[in-house]
């Protein structure tokens, strides 16, 4: 069995800074972490791994910039 995660690097929500005049996300100086969500979905592949000896597959899309997991 094959499992399929999607995974996706943010915004930190904890230093979100917003531009005042465009109202746009500055990412500057910001990290960029897994989304909490995709984490969980990782978290529960993982164990289904486990328990069905199944194989993950993780697929992203970002900016080339971003780091390899």
């Amino acid at each position: 069995m094959n499992i399929v995660v999607c995974l996706k690097q943010v915004p930190d929500t904890n230093e979100v800074k917003i531009n005042k005049e465009t109202g746009t996300l500055i990412r500057d100086g910001v990290p960029s972490i897994i989304n909490p969500d995709d984490r969980n979905a990782l978290e529960e592949a993982l164990k289904m791994k486990d328990e069905l000896g199944a194989v993950i597959k993780v697929i992203s899309m970002g900016l080339l910039k971003l780091k390899v997991l």
